[in-house]
């Protein structure tokens, strides 16, 4: 049943984000956009990468990771389409991942497909006028969670060892997290993740503990500044606090943004990639931009933000 619940999650997952993205065409002309880049040679769909900018964003600008949601089992990187062009638009060369999903491979192959697009960028560096020396990594919902093993095994000597990955190349300067998806043994609607995210083999190796609990990370890496946002209405609300708890038990320099109950609006799950032109996304947009930016100059927050942006 978890492997068909997953399917029919997916179904009905796409089917809402295609319905919501139709009504959410946008101008892009003033971005350059270099479409389906492969990080892995094998024409699959989820070794695929873009990278976005403003057409003038020169080469020493600040780099944007990002990884999508979707359960880790929908959606590929186009479903955060809308979310980037906006981190470009504020100056930053954006790249957005695409990464396998469940069923068809577990939740450590996942992690080896961020990991392996991550050494590409960094092996690429000049080739795709990167800055990584100044970078950063956002991910939402199971986009946030993905994210998390990422950096984690990348500042981990022991993680590396367990999960048999190298680290990356890139040293994130600092890292946001919208509504993370952290628990992969789940009691809500999403249940049929649990059975699926490992399989019988992976039962036996040394980071399964990690993928059947993954906040027990936090107990062996170091991380760079995280932003953290959630809210009332984030129906997984708890698993962001949760995170906030365990980083600040280990003196992780963190910060958190829990929205209240909407007045005009839900701000519901990942409000702020699904609807990025709202007042509050654009407030998500700006306190993340300040929070990574402290001490460094803010490319072009202020231009965007006091230009009227409509919703």
């Amino acid at each position: 049943m978890s492997r068909m619940g997953t399917l029919m999650f997916r179904y009905l997952f796409e089917k809402g984000d295609e319905k919501r993205l139709s009504k959410m065409k946008q101008d892009t002309s003033d971005l350059q956009i270099q479409k389906d880049i492969a990080y892995i040679q094998d024409r699959e769909r989820g070794h695929l990468l873009d990278i976005y900018s403003l057409k003038e964003t020169s080469e020493s600008a600040p780099v944007m990771i990002n990884i999508h949601g979707g359960g880790l089992f929908a959606s590929y990187k186009e479903v955060n389409a809308n979310f980037n062009y906006e981190w470009a638009r504020l100056g930053y060369r954006t790249v957005s991942i695409s990464y396998r999903r469940i069923p068809e491979v577990t939740l450590k192959e996942q992690i080896s497909d961020v990991m392996s697009a991550f050494r590409f960028l960094s092996e690429n560096e000049q080739d795709l006028h990167l800055n990584l020396k100044d970078a950063y990594l956002t991910g939402d919902s199971a986009g946030a969670l993905l994210s998390l093993f990422a950096l984690s095994i990348n500042e981990s000597d022991l993680l590396q060892n367990a999960f048999q990955e190298k680290g990356v190349g890139v040293e994130f300067q600092a890292a946001g997290f919208i509504s993370i998806c952290l628990d992969t043994q789940r009691k809500d609607l999403m249940k049929c993740i649990s059975d699926v995210v490992l399989s019988k083999e992976e039962q036996r190796m040394p980071y399964a503990k990690y993928i059947i609990n993954p906040i027990s990370m936090v107990d062996v890496a170091h991380y760079p500044p995280i932003y953290l946002v959630t809210g009332d209405q984030d129906l997984i609300q708890k698993d962001t606090l949760k995170l906030e708890q365990a980083l600040k038990k280990h003196q992780v320099k963190c910060q958190l943004k829990n929205f209240p109950k909407g007045k005009e609006r839900v701000l519901d799950h990942v409000f702020a990639v699904k609807y990025p032109l709202w007042p509050e996304s654009r407030e998500v947009f700006q306190r993340m931009t300040n929070y990574f930016q402290e001490g460094r100059d803010a490319p072009g927050v202020s231009k965007y933000f006091n230009e009227a942006r409509k919703e």
